[in-house]
């Protein structure tokens, strides 16, 4: 839309009329004023003809800042105001639109159409679309891009698509013959570059896709699922460094509209739980991202409103398995800082890369919840050997539980800089491809938090032969890695974008994975998701309750999330295989 003036109040505008004697009738808090056509005051004594009302021919939506005008369900244009807008009117004949902010301002505005114009669009839509053919939809949207502009085009064949009067296919082929055409001015039209970028894709076209997907991230609605899709489109032109900055931007912007709804419909469940402390940090979650969102605020406020139900002394709350294992770990020790060295390879080890968060913390916990899940009764198991154990993080958490455990790694800088002697007399430098130790040893081996990713495919076959070898027969193997098909994949904070890049070129599915593990030998071969949710989502939850109440929170959403659908979408996943 076209700004043609501006009309500054005393106080945030309350409501605009369009009078039928072309007067503007405009209040605000503690007054009122009248305008004339060019904004300036209308005589005093000008009739006082009533409102002329809505107009018929478009909608007008307030976003915030953003105003849009709607023809027939389609976004015609936009424009952005100097405040969250609080009113908003037109002429009948759409030659103004008309809207007020929380600045006191009044925007006079000329959308690109006007209603007499408008009408006749839509009728020579409809002519068009009366008898369809195979040139049907090209002809409605030269006829839209001409008329209207090629924003307005985009999301026109959209919502034909949307109504059954085009196929997914043909859709798309109109679509990129409009941007084709319109060439860079679709850039600067967010949603609808995202529609453009959206066909590319569908159509087999990344390289071309992603301008558009990174034209559509000016949108903050649209940040977090554009730089995701172009993130994708980067991976698929094989582009890996690019990918890994794009997932980044995604995982910085916050959630999508599928996050949102899905966080929503996880707090509205823990309300009708009947736990409403615990949906209401869940209802801030998505407050912090989207304060409008359906009926969150009140939703939230109604949670906070209900007392914490007072617990009997020596009871805990009943959780689900998994989640249940979030308390042997709280009683063991093994999520408080003060409690136990575990955590010194976020806070000591990793001082030196100067880069790390709460969220590498997270992902280190919820692996743990997930090995606790894959082992089953731990008591089973009387040794274990960690192969790049790092800090001998996992050594130490299954001696918690009365494993004799033992670790390797090519080098022992966190063995010596984060634990005692005794747990460097069960470390031993060694390549995990080239085990020192005897045959049948141990009725566990682990290899955690992705370090399975450094290794190429001739080294995973040694690795697996190596395991297999040390494993006593029906002894277990369980192995967590980075899942190369996740859209919002980040890593842990430590690693330089160079290494992140090198990461992700080595990543392997879970699915060929698993069938290099059967090929070693190994049988009851499984692979399970888990972290299915982007860093924001970690960074939110954490701020209120305890580690095990944020670590718990966490199990429940991937709880909820494979249990709808196995193969979900996530940041790692668990193999687990038996000899």
């Amino acid at each position: 839309m076209k700004p043609l003036w501006t009309a500054p109040m005393a106080m945030p505008v309350r409501t605009l009329a369009w009078r039928r004697d072309d007067v503007l009738e405009v209040s605000y808090h503690g007054g009122r004023a009248l305008l004339g056509t060019d904004g300036s005051p209308a005589a005093a004594g000008s009739s006082g003809a009533p409102p002329a009302g809505d107009p018929a021919w478009c909608e007008l939506v307030a976003d915030g800042a953003r105003l849009t005008l709607l023809l027939d369900g389609t976004p015609l244009c936009v424009a952005t105001l100097d405040g969250p807008i609080t009113a908003v009117t037109a002429g009948a004949d759409g030659t103004k639109v008309f809207a007020g902010t929380t600045a006191g301002t009044v925007h006079a505005l000329r959308p690109s159409l006007t209603a007499a114009q408008a009408a006749t669009l839509l009728d020579a839509e409809r002519r068009l679309l009366g008898t369809v053919d195979a040139g049907t939809l090209d002809r409605a949207a030269r006829l839209y891009a001409a008329t209207a502009g090629p924003s307005f085009a985009v999301h026109r064949i959209r919502h034909l698509q949307r109504v059954g009067a085009a196929g997914a296919g043909e859709g798309d082929a109109a679509v990129v013959a409009v941007a084709r055409a319109a060439g860079a001015a679709l850039h600067g039209h967010s949603s609808a570059a995202y529609e453009v970028g959206r066909a590319l894709r569908d159509r087999g076209e990344p390289g071309e896709a992603v301008a558009y997907f990174q034209a559509a991230t000016a949108s903050a609605r649209l940040r977090a699922s554009a730089w995701y899709a172009a993130a994708e489109c980067f991976q698929q032109v094989g582009a890996p460094a690019a990918a890994a900055v794009a997932f980044q931007q995604a995982s910085l912007g916050g959630p999508g509209e599928e996050e949102l709804r899905q966080l929503y419909h996880q707090a509205r469940r823990l309300q009708e739980q009947g736990r409403p402390g615990e949906a209401a940090d869940c209802f801030e979650v998505l407050l912090a991202w989207d304060v409008s969102y359906l009926d969150a605020q009140a939703r939230h406020a109604t949670c906070r409103a209900v007392p914490a139900p007072a617990e009997a002394p020596g009871s805990a709350r009943r959780t689900p398995r998994p989640a249940a294992l979030v308390g042997e770990l709280a009683d063991r020790g093994l999520l408080d800082a003060d409690a136990t060295r575990l955590d010194a390879y976020d806070a000591t080890f990793y001082l030196q890369f100067e880069n790390t968060g709460v969220t590498d913390t997270a992902k280190k916990q919820l692996e743990s919840v997930e090995l606790l899940h894959a082992l089953g009764p731990v008591d089973r198991y009387r040794t274990s050997l960690d192969v790049g154990s790092g800090t001998m993080r996992y050594p130490q958490v299954l001696s918690r539980y009365g494993v004799r455990s033992f670790g390797v790694d090519l080098s022992d800088a966190g063995v010596r800089t984060c634990v005692d002697g005794r747990w460097q007399r069960r470390f031993a430098v060694a390549d995990g491809t080239f085990l020192p130790f005897r045959t049948g040893s141990f009725d566990l081996v682990s290899c955690m938090m992705g370090t399975i990713n450094h290794l190429s495919a001739a080294q995973r076959g040694r690795f697996f032969a190596e395991a297999r070898r040390t494993l006593r027969p029906g002894g277990r193997l369980v192995v967590s890695a980075w899942n190369p098909d996740c859209r919002f994949q980040t890593f842990l904070s430590f690693y330089s974008p160079r290494e992140v890049a090198e990461l992700r070129r080595r990543l392997t599915p879970p699915g060929t994975l698993a069938g290099e593990c059967a090929r070693s030998g190994f049988r009851d071969v499984t692979t399970k998701s888990f972290c299915t949710f982007p860093d924001w989502l970690i960074a939110g939850s954490s701020v209120s309750g305890t580690g095990a109440v944020h670590l718990s929170r966490l199990v429940d959403l991937d709880a909820e999330r494979t249990g709808r659908d196995p193969a979900a979408p996530s940041q790692m996943f668990m193999l687990c295989a038996r000899r």
